[in-house]
């Protein structure tokens, strides 16, 4: 029974719908609270799709337990005790790492979502004359190319539909 092939077409469908809805929404303007709860939830469809077909790749390739398959560090790793390199894993890996790819921006704008927003820094009211202020860049900082907007969030479901599409077809002649 391959029960996660119908989680990522399920996620994939809502991500279609609120789309849609968007786009046919009289009640949306660009930048409001509605759009931004439809962007981000367009973005968490789009992560819970990607986070299922991971474990569908598991599924297809003989991992008992796929429900466990967290990330594709884990997929990977499940993958090498068995002595496969799968070419959609090996895609995967590749988009992933790709900065600047659609899945790439997928990824950091979901982690951006559980990012707190900085301290702002206090100024001194004094700033001694030559001297250069102090910047804190130990910071991780996640690379962003892009803002989250429909239109950005459209081209990142097509991509992901024409990869999972590709992939089942050249599974299937297997």
């Amino acid at each position: 029974m391959r029960t996660h092939l119908s989680l990522v077409n399920q996620k994939l469908g809502f991500a279609s719908t609120l789309l849609l809805l968007a786009a046919d929404s009289e009640l949306i303007s660009v930048g409001s609270l509605r759009c931004r709860a439809i962007q981000e939830s367009i973005l968490l469809h789009l992560y819970t799709a990607f986070h299922f077909y991971q474990r569908e790749l598991a599924e297809l390739n003989g991992i008992k337990m796929p429900e466990l398959i967290d990330s594709m560090d884990s997929l990977v790793n499940g993958l090498n005790q068995l002595g496969k390199q799968p070419s959609e894993v090996l895609e995967l890996q590749s988009i992933c790492a790709e900065k600047g790819s659609w899945l790439n921006q997928l990824l950091n704008q979901y982690k951006l979502i559980f990012i707190s927003p900085p301290k702002a820094v206090e100024k001194k009211a004094f700033v001694q004359e030559g001297m250069i202020e102090l910047v804190d860049v130990s910071q991780d900082t996640i690379e962003v190319n892009a803002e989250l907007d429909l239109k950005i969030l459209a081209e990142w479901l097509n991509e992901f539909k024409a990869l999972i599409l590709r992939h089942r077809e050249t599974g299937a002649e297997y």
